[in-house]
C-alpha cells in the first residue's frame, strides 16, 4: 500500500506537468513564433518592433535583466536578479531574460511535485490534490511561471511557506520558527508582500479567536487575550512572520538608501506606476483588462464568504435553511463573469421566496472539516492573503491590471479551495472545478498564443 501511494504521488503530478506541456504545444502549434520566441537564446528580429503599453518582447522579465546587470534600486524588489546574476553572470539584456526563463521553467517543474505533494499532506486526498494541482498548473496565468517573472521563485518559497504552517507538521517549534523566518525573509526579498503579509495573519489570528468564541458560548470581547492564549503556536508564527517580512524589506530599504537617498523608494516608484488610493466602482464589472483580472477580484471574495457562511453553519446554526440552486452547466459558465454569477444568484433567491417554493431551501449538509477550518491558521492566512491582494488593486488602480496574476499564479487560493472543498461532502462538488479546468486550459492555450505575438498576458 505505501509503495502504491509513492507511485501515484510521482505519477499524478507527472500527468499534470505533460498537460501544461500539450497545451503550450497547442498553443505554439498555432503560432509558431511562440515556440521561437521561448526558445530562443536571443531577441527574435520584428519588422514592426512591439511598442508599450500594448505590447513588449520581454514586459517586466527586461527589468529584471537590466537589475541582474546593474544591481539598482527600483519599484522591483532584488533577489531573482540578484540568483540569476550570481549564478550565470549574464553580460547582456538578452543572456539574462534567457536566464530568468529557463531557471522560471526549472523551477516551475519541481514547484508542481512540491504543490501536489504540500496538498496530499494537507488535504489528505489524492483526487482533491491532483484536481487542485492540475487548476493550478494549468489556468492561464500558470504561463507566468515559465516565462522568466518572479512567480516561479516566489511560488516555490510560498509552497514552504504553507508547509511549514501546517498543523501537520511535528517539528520542532524552534527548528519551525526558524525555517519560516528564513523563507519568510526570501519571500520579502522576491515580491512586496508587507500589507499582504501584516493583514493576513492579523485577520487569521482574529478569526480563529472569533470562531473560538462562538464555540466555547462566551463573549469575544471580553475574551480576545483569553482566545488568543490558546493559539500561542499560531501566534508565535505570525509574530516570527511580521519580523522577518519587516527585516527582508529593511534590507532592502537600507540599499536604496544608500544608493538613492530613499528608503521606500520601491513604494514611491510604484506610486508614477498611475497607483493612488480611490473607490473605483465601475471595476467591479469592467476590469478594463483581461477577464480573468475581474475573476480574481471576485473569486477570493466568494471564497472567503462560503468559508465563513460554512462555519458559521456548523458551528452556531446548522439547521439554518438556505438558498442552494441545483447543479446547472451554466452556474460554471457564469463564474467566467461573477457580478452576473452573483446577480443570478440574488435574482433566483428573491425568485423563489416570493413564489414559497420551500423546497428550494435546505440545510447544507457539511462535513466535520467545517469545525476543523474555524481554528485553521494556515488556510485563513491563504485565503486573506488573495483578499488582500484583490483590495489593494482595487483601491488603488483605475483598472485591474495583472490581479489575475497576483491570485492565480501563485498557490494561496487554490490551497483554500481545498479546504473548503472538503467541506463538502459528495462528489456534484467537482463538477465546477472539471469545467473550470477545462475553460483554463482553452485560456491558457490563447495565452502562448499571445505571449508570441508580445501581448500582454496579465
Amino acid at each position: 500500500m505505501a509503495k502504491k501511494k509513492t507511485i501515484i504521488s510521482w505519477v499524478l503530478p507527472s500527468i499534470i506537468c505533460i498537460i501544461f506541456i500539450l497545451c503550450a504545444a497547442v498553443g505554439m502549434l498555432i503560432y509558431p513564433e511562440a515556440f521561437h520566441k521561448f526558445f530562443s537564446v536571443s531577441r527574435l528580429f520584428r519588422e514592426i518592433p512591439p511598442v508599450a503599453p500594448h505590447k513588449s518582447y520581454y514586459w517586466d522579465v527586461e527589468a529584471y535583466a537590466e537589475m541582474a546587470i546593474n544591481p539598482t534600486c527600483k519599484a522591483f524588489y532584488p533577489l531573482w536578479p540578484f540568483l540569476i546574476r550570481n549564478i550565470f553572470h549574464p553580460q547582456t539584456i538578452e543572456q539574462a531574460a534567457h536566464c530568468f526563463l529557463v531557471s522560471a521553467t526549472f523551477l516551475f517543474f519541481i514547484s508542481t511535485f512540491l504543490f501536489f505533494w504540500l496538498l496530499q499532506i494537507a488535504l489528505q486526498s489524492f483526487y482533491l490534490a491532483f484536481l487542485l494541482g492540475l487548476a493550478y498548473a494549468i489556468n492561464p496565468m500558470a504561463i507566468f511561471r515559465v516565462i522568466g517573472y518572479t512567480e516561479s521563485l516566489f511560488t516555490f518559497f510560498s509552497i514552504f511557506f504553507i508547509w511549514i504552517c501546517l498543523s501537520q507538521l511535528k517539528i520542532n517549534e524552534n527548528l519551525k520558527l526558524s525555517f519560516l523566518f528564513f523563507i519568510t525573509f526570501l519571500m520579502s526579498l522576491t515580491r512586496p508582500i508587507l500589507i499582504q503579509i501584516f493583514f493576513s495573519t492579523t485577520a487569521a489570528m482574529f478569526t480563529i479567536s472569533i470562531w473560538e468564541s462562538y464555540s466555547s458560548k462566551k463573549n469575544y470581547t471580553s475574551n480576545i487575550l483569553t482566545n488568543l492564549q490558546k493559539f500561542q503556536h499560531e501566534l508565535k508564527l505570525s509574530l516570527t512572520i511580521w519580523i522577518s517580512a519587516l527585516l527582508g524589506y529593511a534590507a532592502y530599504g537600507s540599499f536604496c538608501l544608500k544608493n538613492r537617498g530613499d528608503f521606500f523608494a520601491p513604494f514611491h516608484d510604484q506610486s508614477h506606476w498611475g497607483k493612488s488610493f480611490g473607490l473605483h466602482l465601475e471595476l467591479l464589472f469592467f476590469p478594463k483588462t483581461l477577464l480573468i483580472d475581474l475573476l480574481g477580484l471576485y473569486l477570493p471574495l466568494i471564497i472567503l464568504c462560503l468559508s465563513l457562511t460554512f462555519v458559521y453553519l456548523k458551528l452556531i446554526q446548522p439547521e439554518l435553511h438556505i438558498f442552494v440552486p441545483k447543479f446547472r452547466l451554466w452556474w460554471n459558465i457564469l463564474f467566467l463573469y461573477p457580478p452576473l454569477l452573483l446577480f443570478w444568484y440574488l435574482f433566483n433567491y428573491l425568485r423563489v421566496n416570493k413564489n414559497k417554493l420551500h423546497n428550494s431551501f435546505k440545510a447544507l449538509t457539511l462535513s466535520n472539516h467545517s469545525q476543523n477550518l474555524a481554528k485553521s491558521y494556515i488556510f485563513w492566512v491563504c485565503i486573506y492573503f488573495t483578499v488582500a491582494h484583490s483590495a489593494i488593486i482595487f483601491l488603488t488602480q483605475g483598472s485591474l491590471f495583472s490581479l489575475g496574476r497576483y491570485v492565480f499564479a501563485m498557490p494561496f487560493l487554490f490551497v483554500a479551495i481545498g479546504y473548503l472543498y472538503r467541506c463538502i461532502p459528495g462528489k456534484t462538488k467537482y463538477n465546477n472545478l472539471f469545467c473550470l479546468i477545462l475553460i483554463s486550459a482553452i485560456m491558457l492555450i490563447q495565452q502562448w498564443v499571445r505571449y508570441g505575438q508580445d501581448k500582454w498576458l496579465g
